[in-house]
C-alpha cells in the first residue's frame, strides 16, 4: 500500500483518453453510474489515483440533471442528492421547499427510505423550475401546456349532484342551465 503523504502523483501519471470499451468512471458527480467517453485522463501508476480533464462541466452536470429528472424508474438517494447540490441548496434548506424534515431528506439520500411517488414528482418537478436548464423547462412547460390544453372548455360548473344507489354515490356535474 502506498502512503499518499510521501508519494506524488503528478511524478508518475500515465495520460489516457476514454473509449466506449474503456470509459472513464466519473465518481466526482457524486453518482455511482456516470462513465465519460471522449475524455483525457490520468492515472497514477504507483496507487492508481485518477483525475480527468473534463471540459463543458457545467453543461455535463445539466445533462446528467436532465437524464435523472427525466427517467421513470424512482429517484434513488445518490440522485437525490445530486439534484439538491445542483441546485445548490442545503439539507435544510430543501426539506423545507418539498415540505419534509431535513431527517427525512437525510433517509432518502442514504438510501434509508426512499421518497413517496409524490415526493418523487415534486421534486423534479422542483428541479426543473429552478435548475436553470431552459431545454428542461421547456420540455416540462410544453407537458403541462398539453395537459390543460387537453381539458375542455365546457360551461363553468355550478354545482354537483350525488345519488345514493345500493350504497354506491354516484356524482354528475350539473350545467349552469340546469342549475336553478
Amino acid at each position: 500500500m502506498v502512503d499518499r503523504e510521501t508519494h506524488d502523483c503528478r511524478n508518475s501519471t500515465e495520460g489516457k483518453k476514454a473509449t466506449l470499451r474503456s470509459p472513464y468512471h466519473f465518481v466526482e458527480s457524486g453518482l455511482p453510474n456516470v462513465y465519460l467517453v471522449g475524455v483525457k485522463y490520468r492515472v497514477c501508476k504507483v496507487c492508481g489515483a485518477q483525475s480527468a480533464d473534463i471540459p463543458a462541466i457545467k453543461n455535463l452536470m445539466m445533462a446528467l440533471g436532465r437524464i435523472i429528472v427525466e427517467s421513470k424508474a424512482p429517484l434513488t438517494g445518490a440522485e437525490i442528492r445530486f439534484l439538491r447540490k445542483r441546485l445548490g441548496k442545503k439539507s435544510s434548506e430543501f426539506a423545507r421547499i418539498i415540505g419534509v424534515t431535513t431527517e427525512q431528506v437525510s433517509r432518502w439520500e442514504n438510501g434509508h427510505n426512499p421518497p413517496e411517488r409524490s415526493a418523487d414528482k415534486l421534486i423534479r418537478i422542483f428541479y426543473c423550475h429552478l435548475a436553470g436548464d431552459k431545454e428542461l423547462r421547456a420540455g416540462v412547460d410544453k407537458k403541462i401546456e398539453q395537459w390543460l390544453s387537453a381539458w375542455s372548455l365546457g360551461e363553468p360548473l355550478i354545482s354537483i349532484r350525488a345519488r345514493l344507489s345500493h350504497r354506491n354515490w354516484q356524482a354528475q356535474p350539473v350545467p349552469s342551465t340546469l342549475a336553478g
